[in-house]
């Protein structure tokens, strides 16, 4: 079973692949059927939304992220945290495990005021 460390692990991983512009090695870690809930609403519904997303998102050559603070977390499937991109933008996102450790759901918050 995967544990808190593990999956702070993965966020960090993820966060490189991201800041490195590797959208294959960002993408192994979401499950097939992954869901993406900005600000309570549904925007990606599969890993293949999802990477017509991340495709978009790469291209820009200033897609960057940092990751601020990890934060405690209500269950021991998901892990919080706190991520700012490159434009200023904060966002507090849970990432939700299955049993096989990878992201189902991804829940993001803005933090910005705009």
């Amino acid at each position: 079973m995967s544990t808190s460390a593990q999956y702070k692990k993965i966020v960090e991983t993820m966060t490189d692949a991201l800041n490195k512009h590797n959208i294959d090695e960002f993408l192994t870690h979401y499950g097939d059927n992954c869901e993406v809930i900005r600000d309570g609403q549904c925007v990606i519904r599969s890993k293949d939304e999802f990477k017509k997303y991340a495709e978009e998102r790469f291209s820009n050559p200033d897609a960057k992220a940092n990751l601020v603070e990890f934060l405690p977390s209500e269950s021991d499937d998901r892990i919080r945290f706190i991520v700012e991109h490159k434009d200023k933008k904060r966002y507090e996102q849970t990432c939700v495990f299955s049993k096989e450790g990878k992201v189902v759901q991804v829940h993001l918050k803005s933090l910005n005021n705009n």
